[in-house]
């Protein structure tokens, strides 16, 4: 638990409390000429800090190359204000991931942190102690419902974060108005849920969430239940929901920034007041995103490719939020699984996790689930389905396939997938 103490941190709260003022009350009203100044401030006096970005400093944004993660890592160095190599970050994230101590950071007060490497590579990201601060203002500012802020103005707000690893970004949130309690996904939930009671604001991986619906802790009525970390599935939801009576919000946030937040129409709103999002179509509703974060100078995020599948959402928010909305994260590019076209010399036929799901929901209840596609084959791993529910999802797979104008794959029962102790479920995966 922690509480800000002395003048140091007295500083560091002040400047969140007025990151969280300006997110919550004045950015919405000159949303569009802030950021267009913002963005264009960071590409003129910013990008000369990097040497990779160096020669485009001053530049208009097109012009600047496209990057991903495996660009970034393979000359890390040049891609943040301190040339840190990737060596130096690696060795002090993974020094804390083995004695599950987060507090140390790299000269000049830079916090560096370790994605979970969902794709194969782990993501290493660096932030310092400002950008911290106003990362957890807006993060407040945007997220914290009106229940919530009621409650603050009578008692302090206990938040519970159930993440696989702590760090320096997630304490900023601490304060003498705000406490804040991580719990190790690392260690057996069970151990977690008798300290929830009287937890305000329950933030988890929507997998951990239901987990914690379904044990029901004594004393746990939280005022905000958010999802983080996974993609959050309609039926993980529902049991969540109906738990605690209380709508799942959701937060976006990659190795390359804080992407989105939920509002109370339901929707995802890209952080566009602080985030430039270009987005490369897949088709008409889903795309990729680009990113560039004009906040962040430590290390630089500029038309960051992610492999990330998100799901456009149709016309303006009914919240009245500016910016774009998106429906859902659907995924990552190797959860779009693939099928074999009818037609002779057509492409292979996409098959997005968002359409995959609804077909499986129609075979039945399944308990959770495990679906891989290993080249023609499709695996099925189920933990309440009955033998036949490999026949029914089959059956279900073949008529979507058909209506895709593709061939049905093979689907077959495989044994439950080995997963570690904090891993974020992914229940569609591309393995070849």
């Amino acid at each position: 638990m922690l509480s800000g103490q002395g003048s140091g941190e007295a500083t560091g709260q002040t400047a969140v409390a007025a990151a969280f003022a300006r997110e919550r009350w004045l950015l919405p009203r000159r949303y569009d000429a802030a950021r267009a100044r913002a963005l264009d401030r960071f590409l003129r006096s910013e990008l000369r800090h990097a040497r990779f970005y160096a020669p485009y400093a001053g530049r208009p944004l097109h012009e600047l190359p496209v990057v991903d993660k495996d660009t970034v890592l393979a000359d890390f160095a040049a891609f943040n204000r301190h040339a840190i190599t990737l060596d130096r970050a690696l060795a002090v994230a993974e020094a804390a991931e083995r004695s599950r101590h987060f507090a140390d950071r790299l000269p000049g007060g830079v916090t560096v942190g370790l994605s979970s490497g969902t794709s194969g590579t782990r993501g290493v990201f660096l932030v310092s102690e400002a950008e911290s601060r106003l990362w957890a203002g807006i993060l407040m500012g945007q997220l914290m419902a009106p229940r919530t802020l009621r409650a603050l103005a009578r008692r302090p707000v206990r938040v519970a974060l159930f993440l696989r690893a702590n760090s320096n970004l997630y304490e900023t949130l601490g304060s003498r108005r705000v406490s804040f309690s991580w719990h190790d996904l690392t260690v057996p939930l069970a151990r977690h849920l008798p300290a929830l009671a009287g937890t305000d604001v329950l933030v988890a991986p929507a997998s951990v969430l239901r987990r914690i619906a379904e044990a029901r802790p004594e004393g746990l009525r939280p005022l905000q239940v958010v999802s983080v970390a996974e993609t959050l599935e309609p039926d993980d939801e529902d049991v969540v929901r109906e738990a605690f009576g209380r709508p799942v919000e959701q937060i976006y946030q990659a190795t390359e920034g804080l992407l989105a937040l939920s509002c109370p129409a339901g929707r995802l709103h890209l952080n566009e007041a602080h985030v430039h999002v270009e987005p490369e179509w897949l088709d008409h509703q889903r795309f990729h995103p680009v990113v560039t974060d004009f906040t962040r100078t430590t290390q630089y995020v500029v038309r960051h490719r992610l492999d990330d599948v998100l799901l456009a959402a149709p016309g303006p928010c009914p919240c009245g939020r500016p910016g774009r909305a998106i429906a859902a994260v659907l995924g990552r590019a190797d959860d779009v699984l693939t099928l074999v076209p009818m037609a002779h010399g057509a492409s292979e036929v996409a098959v997005y996790p968002d359409v995959l799901r609804h077909a499986v929901a129609l075979a039945g209840d399944l308990g959770d689930y495990r679906i891989e596609q290993h080249g023609s084959e499709w695996r099925l791993a189920t933990t309440a389905g009955s033998p036949a529910a490999t026949g029914r999802v089959s059956a279900e797979i073949g008529r979507l396939a058909t209506g895709l104008g593709a061939r049905p794959p093979a689907v077959v029962p495989m044994g439950w997938p080995a997963e570690t102790p904090g891993q974020k479920r992914r229940r569609i995966r591309r393995i070849t």
